[in-house]
């Protein structure tokens, strides 16, 4: 085996472990499996938006063509963005728990959007008319069961796409404060 080799073993038998103890956890005490994020978003100049996330700081801008600087991806490409990255994280979350060796994982997400609705220049959907993706999985695994069962799973239990997917409730308020 080589030490690449040995390193991803380690690695899956690890992340394994977890999402194990993390299943295991919630299962014991299902007031576990409630989870809330939060994002804080604050616009300095012109679009550009600092976001903080944990302890995590990025930016957020339009391009050019849209009034901004290009700073940053836009917020529908972060949409995008995370939609991408949360399949590979439930592929692998799940192919580690499946026990099917994963080489590498890769997305291709694409959003289709009418500038119509954005511009308020009819009432078309301000957001994404349609999102299509491709998902590239490479691995040895031949139980086509396994694989059927991982396919699946990547759409069915990816929190992403659930929210693309799947109307949310949402709940807020503007406030207004003088300066």
């Amino acid at each position: 085996m080589s030490t690449t080799e040995t390193i991803k073993t380690k690695e899956n038998e690890e992340l394994q472990s977890v999402l194990l103890n993390l299943i295991n956890g919630i299962q014991k005490s299902p007031e576990k499996a409630n989870a809330t994020f939060k994002a804080t978003s604050s616009l300095s100049e012109g679009f550009l938006a600092n976001v903080s996330i944990r302890n995590f700081e990025f930016l957020s801008d339009e391009p050019e063509d849209f009034g901004g600087k290009n700073a940053g991806p836009n917020p529908v490409e972060y949409v995008l963005g995370a939609f991408a990255a949360c399949q590979e994280i439930v592929i692998k979350a799940y192919a580690t728990v499946l026990d099917i060796d994963l080489k590498s994982v890769q997305v291709e997400a694409y959003g289709d959007l009418d500038l119509h609705g954005f511009l308020n220049l009819s009432d078309q959907r301000a957001g994404f008319t349609s999102v299509r993706y491709k998902t590239i999985i490479e691995t040895n695994e031949t139980n086509q069961k396994k694989l059927k069962t991982l396919e699946e799973l990547s759409v069915k239990r990816c929190p992403v796409l659930d929210i693309i997917n799947r109307p949310v409730q949402v709940d807020g308020h503007v406030e207004y404060r003088a300066y």
